[in-house]
């Protein structure tokens, strides 16, 4: 019987088929151009160039640069890669009349070191920004910045630079700083014309230059009328390098949301400035006895409040004031100084506030004694403050706003405008569908009804004795067995709780309870009766019922003829030298620390050549030790 041969059934794997090896001829520089393609001037050109250069990594020669052409050609001579663009007549348009897209050279042919020294520009930073962020006024920090143009283009830029493209590509959506102060007028035209009733001033010196601004939205200007009548004004340093200072006029709103009034911009904080600031917003919100100011103790505001706001009353942020206060306190923890004197400035009634200031005086000698001669009780602490300022005695919301803007306030001035506005019409809308979500079973804002929603577990269980049934007079038993004396009426309660917050107090409410369960009562009433009208929620709607507009892009402006024909003035010298100067500040600590990381590197170098040459010098030092020591051994 034959054997079988399995050998035919054995896999052989085929000899690989080996391709001849090409060089690269040709491939596409990425740019997409098209012939006939017009860019607004030639340096709109020049940046999709420079981006689509360093992201496909090739370099090229501007061979021809003139009022009538731009022609480039690949750096490597043998190359067919060309552009040719020639200037429209009579405009700063440049169009494509010849393109050969494709390259025949390789990258590698490519001078290295030419590539090493092209740098990024800020212009082709601010056209990475436009294509990452597209419309976008904010963007990242110039940290992030440097490593997104590392990863997408390749090229490493400093920290200048990226700060530079990042106010480049602010400029190219809003304009120039320049820009901004030239089309002012017609900036706020435009404004008041979008948005009905708002309110406008703008003051130039005598050299017809910019140096004050006031806008009050119509919206806000209407709105604040249904609101309490608490006015926070703070101000905050521009940083866009032209100095100033921006101030608000805002109040808050019965659920604690800002409310702003209106916006300042000045040249800076002094009697000159505020004066003027005042006497516009006295156009927009009248001099009465219900109108209270709160604010830091800057003196130039001060004085401008009291020289404009003669009716008004004014008391000072006691956040602030906390600060001062444990400045000048001594052998103690300072912290707590501020925080004690916090919780002083907070209690309701005469009697607990001077037993309070005794012991303060007493723990806190130095820090009460400026108190005493810097300030008056009646300016800070909540008892004895003679208007009505609710529950409202820092001027932290304006803190909290200059936070919001902090980006802003880098911007020139329309941009940093838009941005305002942009945020005060975001607030409008989000607060009115706030303000429409309730039923109407909710009579109260959010804050107010939540808060009685909570009290009430603790009010029912009070002892409450009727003194007066017509007058709805009671006396109540609090929890920790002191009675109070409530007249719904009037809405007191001798706690001053309800009397300063104007929403019932523990107290109140229980008697409101007993006035609800008598049932022999003749009359009627429901609990937002016993609430300021200000904590109404169809009260808090009427204040968003509006609706802010935002000014529309340059190119859609209608502007009258005698608007247009308004010049202002502008030494834009001095500001650009400003801006250098910061950016020249960026430069020359960018050169510091490459220095200092150099240094440190060489240091690091020294440091391992010390080790090496210590360790060669230690091993003869070691070897002779043992033989040393084996020797006398030997000999002993």
């Amino acid at each position: 019987m034959d054997r079988c041969d399995d050998r035919g059934d054995e896999y052989v794997e085929p000899p690989p088929v080996v391709e001849p090896g090409q060089f690269k001829k040709e491939w596409e520089d990425g740019i997409g151009l098209i012939l006939r393609q017009e860019f607004s001037s030639k340096a709109a050109l020049q940046e999709v160039v420079d981006k689509g250069a360093f992201a496909n990594s090739f370099g090229y020669i501007i061979k021809k640069s003139d009022k009538e052409r731009y022609v480039l050609r690949c750096s490597k001579e043998s190359c067919a890669w060309r552009i040719r663009a020639s200037n429209i007549r009579n405009t700063s348009i440049y169009s494509i009349r010849k393109y050969n897209k494709m390259h025949t050279c390789t990258r590698i042919s490519k001078s290295s070191t030419r590539m090493r020294k092209r740098k990024g520009t800020p212009e082709l930073v601010a056209a990475l920004l436009h294509d990452t962020f597209p419309g976008q006024m904010e963007t990242p920090v110039p940290k992030v910045i440097m490593e997104l143009v590392q990863t997408k283009l390749g090229v490493k830029i400093s920290y200048s630079t990226a700060l530079r493209g990042k106010r480049q590509a602010i400029c190219d959506l809003k304009g120039s700083a320049e820009d901004s102060y030239k089309n002012i007028n017609c900036y706020l035209y435009m404004l008041k014309k979008v948005n009905e009733g708002t309110i406008t001033y703008l003051k130039l010196d005598e050299e017809d230059k910019f140096q004050y601004l006031f806008i009050a939205l119509g919206a806000s200007i209407e709105g604040f009328q249904v609101m309490r009548k608490v006015i926070i004004v703070d101000a905050t340093h521009l940083k866009n390098g032209y100095g100033g200072v921006l101030v608000f006029a805002s109040a808050q709103d019965p659920n604690r949301h800002h409310y702003i009034i209106a916006v300042g911009v000045l040249d800076s904080e002094n009697d000159a400035s505020w004066g003027w600031f005042f006497e516009k917003l006295l156009t927009v919100v009248p001099d009465t006895p219900e109108l209270v100011f709160m604010s830091d103790r800057n003196s130039s505001l001060i004085k401008g409040i009291r020289n404009v706001y003669s009716a008004a009353h004014h008391g000072y942020c006691i956040w602030h004031l906390s600060q001062n206060v444990k400045g000048h306190a001594t052998n103690v923890n300072r912290d707590v100084v501020a925080w004690r004197f916090m919780e002083l400035s907070r209690v309701y009634t005469m009697a607990e506030f001077e037993r309070e200031y005794r012991t303060f005086k007493l723990r806190y000698p130095s820090a009460a004694n400026y108190l005493e001669d810097t300030t008056v009780k009646e300016k800070w602490a909540r008892c004895c403050f003679r208007g009505q300022r609710y529950n409202l005695d820092t001027s932290n919301c304006v803190e909290s706003l200059n936070s919001v803007f902090l980006n802003a306030r880098k911007y020139s001035l329309i941009p940093m405008l838009d941005a305002i506005i942009s945020k005060i019409s975001v607030w409008f809308n989000e607060h009115r569908k706030e303000a429409a979500s309730g039923s109407n079973e909710n009579k109260l804002v959010p804050l107010v009804e939540n808060y009685l929603h909570d009290l009430w577990i603790e009010a029912e269980k009070l002892k409450v004795t009727e003194l007066n049934t017509f007058q709805l007079e009671y006396n109540v038993r609090g929890s920790e067995g002191k009675e109070y004396f409530v007249n719904l009426l009037l809405k007191t309660c001798s706690c001053k709780v309800f009397d300063i917050q104007k929403y019932p107090c523990v107290h109140a409410l229980a008697g409101f309870i007993a006035f609800e369960n008598d049932t022999t009562r003749t009359r009627s009433m429901e609990i937002h009766e016993l609430v300021s009208k200000y904590y109404w929620a169809e009260m808090w709607a009427l204040a968003y019922y509006r609706t802010i507009y935002l000014v529309p892009d340059k190119s859609q402006w209608d502007i009258p003829d005698d608007i247009k024909a308004l010049k202002l003035m502008n030494d834009t010298h001095v500001f650009k030298w400003v801006d250098e100067a910061l950016v020249n500040e960026v430069e020359q600590l960018d050169f510091q620390v490459s220095v200092l990381e150099e240094e440190v590197a060489l240091l690091k170098m020294g440091r391992k050549k010390e080790t090496k040459e210590i360790t060669k010098m230690m091993v003869p030092f070691i070897v002779g030790c043992f033989l040393t020591i084996v020797l006398v051994t030997w000999y002993n």
